[in-house]
């Protein structure tokens, strides 16, 4: 659907650190240390195999459209010695640490142990649809499939931990095995559940739908099994997302960066020109606001609520100028309890939630959360058993699921306009019709759902030229 037009760029960074695990069964890290080098000018061929024949042990990989080389596995003994061959023969302009990037928090996350508010009664023939309540709001009843249901042709980046190539709801949408950025997983083969919840609800066609069930998926896997990740891994697969022609990339990760820390603000500036370099190109990125409860808008207000009053920090992805930042919401059309929130909430989208009170009754209602696709190859748990379910879906809740349905809606829209209009669907116009077509709800305001709650069934009937 897109013909990318390839440009060069001149910078380069230097990044260091492994991330700390976001669950309770994520390990230590094993990774060695990685940099990231900005420079003037552009770098040789030669200069990059003169650094790489005298450390052996390394990994380079460059990033020629902006201008970044990424060395990867350093023995924490040869750091300093790269690190200044990096500052004296790369003409290096900034060297600084890794950040960590994580999974929005799970603090919120389903209790392994509670009562449960709803009982489920239905028979097997409808035991699937029955919890699909998300995706029935958006698509309004599934009326969106009258008008388009997507196209192969339209391929949406999940950068995430991966998808399960193997599950029968979203094997036949997989257009390509994309690639990973994660050094000891050479495949793209989900083995968290992350990326394949998010797949799910985008794309998925079988016992469970998405909200474009015959989207294209390409997963990017910056997770490793552990739910590990880190910047420059998000940084590479934005870019090679956009350079693979995604028409719309998903995003439901997230970090924390101080304003006044120099080398966390040289990191803000290696996410602004990737976010740039992704619109530039026409791919439009969707990013989750976070599950922390907090408001992302303010960077001094944030630093309080992180215990920080002294420091000045920003959300990223979501809340950057240029990505489309997404709250969520529950099935009551409230905002999610656990939801970031703040005056650069572009638009909401369901998330679900546990039972409005929760905090007095310690109940689940099981019809508040949502229910997507989860790896074939990890137990299942004995919640989903118990109802009836077959291994492969779970319940879940957070902005991770709520940003998949605007990404979703996104590439409907730009397969309907292209159906109709022969051409690609300009960023501007994509965004116009998206926000100009929500759902509003009383007592929600813009710092909870920037322009309300999506509906891809109205964005699709109220498509123009």
């Amino acid at each position: 659907m897109k013909n990318l037009r390839r440009i060069s760029m001149v910078f380069i960074f230097v990044i260091v650190s492994s991330l700390q695990p976001i669950s309770s069964h994520a390990g230590e890290s094993n990774y060695d240390e990685s940099i990231i080098i900005n420079l003037d000018s552009k770098i040789s061929e030669s200069t990059i195999n003169k650094v790489q024949e005298k450390y052996s042990n390394i990994e380079t990989n460059y990033i020629k459209e902006l201008d970044l080389l990424v060395i990867d596995n350093i023995k924490p003994s040869q750091f300093s010695a790269i690190k200044d061959i990096a500052k004296e023969k790369l003409d290096a302009k900034a060297i600084i640490e890794d950040k960590e990037i994580s999974l929005p928090d799970k603090s919120k996350q389903i209790p392994a142990k509670v009562a449960l508010s709803s009982q489920f009664t239905e028979d097997n023939d409808t035991l699937y649809d029955s919890w699909l309540w998300n995706i029935k709001q958006v698509t309004n009843d599934y009326r969106s499939y009258h008008i388009n249901k997507g196209s192969h042709n339209t391929k949406v980046g999940i950068i995430d931990s991966g998808i399960d190539f193997n599950h029968p709801d979203l094997k036949n949408n997989i257009v390509d095995t994309g690639e990973s950025f994660v050094p000891v997983e050479d495949n793209t083969q989900d083995f968290y559940g992350h990326g394949t919840s998010v797949a799910g609800i985008i794309a998925a066609n079988g016992d469970v739908k998405g909200v474009g069930p015959n989207l294209g998926l390409v997963p990017y896997k910056v997770f490793d099994k552990n739910g590990k990740s880190k910047t420059s891994w998000v940084i590479s697969a934005i870019v090679k997302a956009t350079e693979d022609d995604m028409d719309v990339i998903n995003l439901s990760l997230s970090t924390f960066l101080s304003k006044k820390d120099k080398e966390d603000r040289e990191t803000i500036k290696l996410f602004e020109k990737a976010f740039k370099f992704a619109r530039k190109h026409n791919t439009l990125i969707v990013a989750a606001a976070g599950n922390h409860g907090y408001d992302i808008s303010n960077s001094k207000k944030l630093a309080q609520q992180l215990g920080k009053p002294k420091d000045n920090i920003l959300h990223l992805p979501g809340g950057d100028k240029d990505v489309i930042t997404v709250s969520a919401t529950t099935a009551q059309n409230t905002k999610a309890s656990y939801s970031n929130y703040g005056k650069n909430i572009s638009i909401a989208a369901p998330g679900g939630d546990l039972d409005p009170s929760f905090l007095d009754t310690n109940k689940v209602d099981l019809y508040s959360l949502v229910w997507t696709t989860s790896p074939v190859n990890i137990p299942q748990t004995p919640l989903s058993k118990s109802l009836g379910f077959q291994k492969g879906y779970e319940p879940t809740l957070g902005t991770s699921v709520a940003a998949p349905i605007v990404t979703a809606t996104v590439a409907l829209l730009k397969t309907e306009y292209y159906e109709k209009y022969g051409e690609e669907m300009p960023s501007r116009k994509v965004e116009e019709n998206l926000y100009q077509n929500t759902d509003h709800v009383e007592n929600l305001d813009k710092n909870e759902v920037g322009s309300g709650i999506v509906n891809a069934y109205e964005s699709l009937l109220n498509i123009e030229r």
